[in-house]
């Protein structure tokens, strides 16, 4: 039987957090893993989001705010010492199963339980009567699988709305005013005696299964690799805003599973460099897709042909490989 293990994580640094959750993801191969965890304040960039686009610079760097980008998809988030963060790693179900409502289910109960009526909503949002109060992600590495997510328990939600930019082509209704507008504290909908503390400790019961654990000790040598990792990843510009390419082609859709933005160089007729973003939920890194693209003839029915290779619920979640084709090269009438 596979032991179950608790992360004792009280560290706030976003980028020792990250480099933590992926180091634990990609080393440790057998058992449950739990992380419950806490950010100071902190814009946390999707995978495959364009931090430029993202984030409202001015405000982050007069406020002391870090950008970080973490290795799953969806939407950019802000992290305050109000939320609580969880991380849980376990293995991939051998089902088809719906791994979103399979993770996303006990946090669910525990909201409930303690007296907020939570409901998972869409693509991978958690709701109290309409407020969005939590945004869940996911990937995979080899058969191993992340979920984790940000539970926005008595966060500063007017840093959320200035610290983050909202093309408004995402959005539908223009009865959505602001990012504050849609969002919500978990704090506002549970009895007053609730604390992060009580939420912290339950969640950490629930996502065990009320079963045994063990603390999860890293040794000396672990603890160095974590910093590393921190050090030559997470700190650096390179892998938080990127260096985009001068584009000659910039083309953007929004789709009911998500936006997809791409950039790409095309040099007689053939896809020479392509770069894709998105608030799209990935397992895998879209840019293996946009590698697999280099070389191909901008023509619809041949970049559709190439994303056929691909597992694109992977790549893309509910966004089909038309959909990502028509976002490319538009599609034929």
């Amino acid at each position: 039987m596979k032991n179950n293990y608790l992360v004792v994580n009280n560290c706030t640094n976003p980028y020792y957090n990250l480099a933590l959750e992926e180091y634990l993801l990609t080393h440790h191969m057998e058992g449950a893993i739990v992380m419950l965890w806490q950010n100071d304040n902190a814009i946390i960039v999707g995978r495959h989001q364009n931090a430029m686009e993202e984030v409202n610079q001015q405000y982050v760097t007069e406020h002391g705010i870090r950008v970080v980008r973490r290795t799953t998809g969806g939407g950019t988030v802000y992290h305050d010492l109000g939320n609580l963060n969880y991380s849980v790693i376990a293995d991939r179900g051998e089902d088809d199963r719906d791994e979103m409502r399979y993770f996303t289910g006990p946090v669910v109960e525990v909201l409930r339980e303690l007296g907020a009526m939570a409901m998972f909503s869409g693509r991978n949002d958690i709701m109290i009567e309409g407020k969005k109060v939590s945004g869940t992600a996911q990937r995979i590495y080899k058969n191993r699988i992340l979920h984790h997510g940000c539970l926005l328990f008595d966060s500063d939600l007017s840093a959320v709305s200035k610290s983050l930019h909202v093309r408004s082509e995402k959005f539908n209704s223009k009865a959505v005013k602001s990012v504050k507008s849609r969002v919500g504290n978990i704090k506002d909908y549970m009895p007053g005696e609730v604390t992060i503390e009580v939420l912290k400790e339950r969640l950490a019961c629930k996502l065990l299964e009320d079963a045994g654990y063990e603390a999860l000790a890293l040794t000396e040598d672990e603890l160095v690799r974590i910093e590393k990792l921190k050090r030559d990843k997470y700190e650096t510009w390179e892998w938080n805003y990127g260096q985009p390419i001068n584009c000659a082609i910039h083309n953007y859709k929004k789709y009911d599973g998500g936006t997809v933005e791409v950039y790409m160089n095309v040099r007689e007729g053939r896809i020479e460099e392509c770069l894709m973003y998105g608030d799209f939920m990935a397992l895998r890194p879209a840019s293996e897709v946009a590698d697999g693209l280099t070389g191909c003839r901008y023509r619809y029915g041949e970049v559709l042909e190439v994303l056929r290779e691909f597992r694109i619920r992977d790549y893309f979640g509910t966004i089909g490989a038309d959909e990502v084709a028509a976002c490319i090269c538009c599609a034929p009438e």
